[in-house]
């Protein structure tokens, strides 16, 4: 499928304000994921064995969510297209948001990028109970084997 989808979202802690976001393209989507990479293996760069084995208990020596796994600032850049401020909305003026409007932004993009992630198989899966009570998968828009 082509990319074209827009989305409108009110700024949750701005009242009044909005932000339109699209969906992002796979090479879009692979550049904020390299960029994010790229820093992380910046960050740990140097550090001795002995550190990065206590960073890894901390869980702090990869990223470990969905959100975490892309460069907020690529994301931003590629996925807002409009807002209702009175600056245009462009790369420069981007990326002078303040972080709690860009980390929300770059959350957003997450959101409307990945949501088909775990229905990549083509079908969802959901519990339907049996007439002898007990619960099978069964797949959501598959015909039922008679």
């Amino acid at each position: 499928m082509l990319v074209g989808k827009t989305e409108r979202r009110d700024v949750p802690h701005e009242p009044g304000e909005w932000f339109e976001f699209r969906q992002l393209s796979g090479p879009e989507l692979d550049e904020a994921e390299e960029r994010q990479t790229q820093r992380a293996l910046a960050m740990v760069k140097g550090l001795d064995p002995g550190a990065m084995a206590i960073l890894r208990e901390q869980g702090q020596a990869a990223p470990a969510g969905t959100e975490q796994r892309y460069d907020k600032d690529t994301l931003v850049r590629h996925a807002v297209v409009a807002w209702s401020y009175t600056e245009p909305c462009e790369d420069d003026s981007k990326a002078r948001l303040d972080a709690a409007t860009r980390d929300w932004a770059a959350a957003v993009s997450v959101e409307m990028n990945t949501l088909g992630e775990a229905k990549a198989s083509g079908g969802s899966y959901s519990p339907v109970e049996s007439p002898d009570g007990s619960r099978e998968p069964i797949a959501s828009g598959r015909p039922e084997s008679v």
